[in-house]
């Protein structure tokens, strides 16, 4: 039987150099007793070298079973896993991350999930239609489109909110999992300026993508209340929006 090597299964300049970067891991050196009598030098470590890196490798991607989704039930995937989960336990590994955690968030599909993005559509409709009313005066209609205007411009604010209050909760479950590098985001609104082409497709989510999301939908109060979103009872968080009276055009006359 023919065996192949196994850089030939990989793209051979990622694989080469990997081999180049690990073997020059395994030739260093290091000093024990530096400047005593006994002073001596030796290999290092290398299994705990390689440990380490296929450990913060494992972080880097979203988790020792992401690494490992290529083949996950091969003799090769279990050595893998017992080495990393014996470095790092399974709660602990974001401490290994190298790379910084990028979190890909639409607001506006935040938004249309808690019945938001509805409110604010219609409330927006209905301003659109009154400042198209045909026996306006001047005045009217100027106040008409100002009134529209100001609805588009409240829910802009909302979103950008939204997004930052997010973002402090997800860094907060993040550093309290050990997570010492930064935390980014990437807004992809639909109407972000070039947001279009990099949003990290769902697909592409981790498990801890999700977790972490999920932790972060329920955690994040809305803008529109202060309140977190309440899903008890069956009740959707635009449900409390509307209780309180802290719909778009109500906002909007409330500030007028």
């Amino acid at each position: 039987m023919n065996h192949t090597h196994p850089a030939a299964d990989a793209d051979d300049a990622l694989a080469g150099q990997e081999i180049e970067a690990l073997t020059a891991l395994a030739r260093h050196t290091r000093v024990r007793g530096a400047g005593t009598a006994a002073e001596a030098t030796e290999p290092v470590d290398f299994a705990d070298l390689a440990a380490h890196a296929l450990t913060s490798v494992a972080a880097n991607v979203g988790g020792v079973e992401t690494l490992l989704a290529g083949r996950p039930g091969s003799w090769e995937a279990d050595l893998v896993r017992r080495l990393i989960e014996g470095t790092a336990p399974e709660d602990q590994i974001l401490g290994w991350r190298t790379e910084p955690y990028r979190i890909h968030l639409n607001v506006d599909d935040v938004f249309a999930d808690f019945g938001i993005s509805q409110l604010y559509d219609a409330d927006l409709d209905a301003a659109i239609e009154a400042a198209s009313a045909d026996d306006l005066s001047d005045a009217q209609a100027d106040a008409a489109q100002a009134r529209e205007t100001a609805i588009e411009a409240l829910y802009r604010q909302d979103r950008d909110a939204y997004a930052a209050a997010y973002l402090d909760v997800a860094r907060a479950w993040l550093t309290g999992r050990g997570c010492t590098v930064d935390v980014e985001m990437v807004r992809t609104d639909y109407d972000q300026p070039g947001s279009r082409a990099v949003p990290k497709p769902q697909s592409d989510w981790t498990g801890l993508d999700y977790e972490l999301d999920e932790h972060a939908r329920l955690n994040t109060a809305l803008p529109q209340t202060g309140a977190l979103p309440d899903w008890s009872n069956g009740r959707e968080p635009v449900d409390a929006i509307r209780a309180a009276g802290r719909t778009y055009g109500e906002r909007v006359d409330q500030a007028a």
